[in-house]
């Protein structure tokens, strides 16, 4: 299965033609993005599934029918999908809540109600994947990698966090690990 997968910044290119020139059989959206980039979206025939980001302020998904995997599962085909939103809560300064964001003792108990998949979408990572234990607004989910370790998805995708280059953790096992940032095709085999 190819998909694409979108997060975190522009992809400087119309969706709708990067679905089509990759002849994607899903669109993957893993948060953070603004509507404007997504205006084509409309013109796609491919499932749409995501999570939402933390500094997402505008229903997208709604507006163009992305099904919300935040603790769903959705199947396609041969693989099932599953997700969780937002990033762990950091203090902003000046600003209050602005998309989904969750203490690790809330995401602890949202986890329990996450349920298996091939593929797991996520906009924050797992704690120790691609993240950064020293600043508060880019560490990962503590529950999600017990989860990781336990499921032990095929794939795991996110965005959210910005690793070093040469330091991009991509297996978890035999989980493979897939950090997204703008727009990336993937071959799901």
């Amino acid at each position: 299965m190819r998909v694409l997968a979108l997060a975190d910044r522009p992809f400087h290119a119309d969706v709708a033609k990067l679905a089509a020139s990759y002849d994607v059989d899903a669109i993957v959206t893993l948060g953070d993005l603004q509507p404007s980039w997504l205006e084509s979206l409309d013109t796609c025939c491919q499932p749409k599934l995501g999570v939402y980001g933390n500094h997402d302020d505008e229903p997208y998904m709604t507006y163009f029918g992305i099904d919300n995997l935040h603790l769903n599962q959705l199947d396609l085909g041969e693989l099932s999908f599953a997700g969780f939103e937002g990033c762990v809560s950091y203090k902003r300064s000046g600003l209050g809540r602005i998309g989904p964001s969750y203490s690790q003792r809330e995401a602890k108990r949202l986890v329990r109600k996450l349920p298996a998949a091939d593929v797991l979408c996520c906009h924050c990572p797992p704690r120790g994947v691609n993240d950064d234990p020293d600043d508060p607004a880019h560490i990962g989910y503590e529950a999600l990698r017990e989860w990781v370790d336990r499921h032990r998805p095929r794939w795991l995708l996110h965005g959210h966090v910005h690793p070093a280059p040469g330091s991009i953790l991509t297996h978890i096992g035999d989980t493979k690990v897939v950090y997204v940032n703008g727009a990336k095709v993937l071959n799901l085999t």
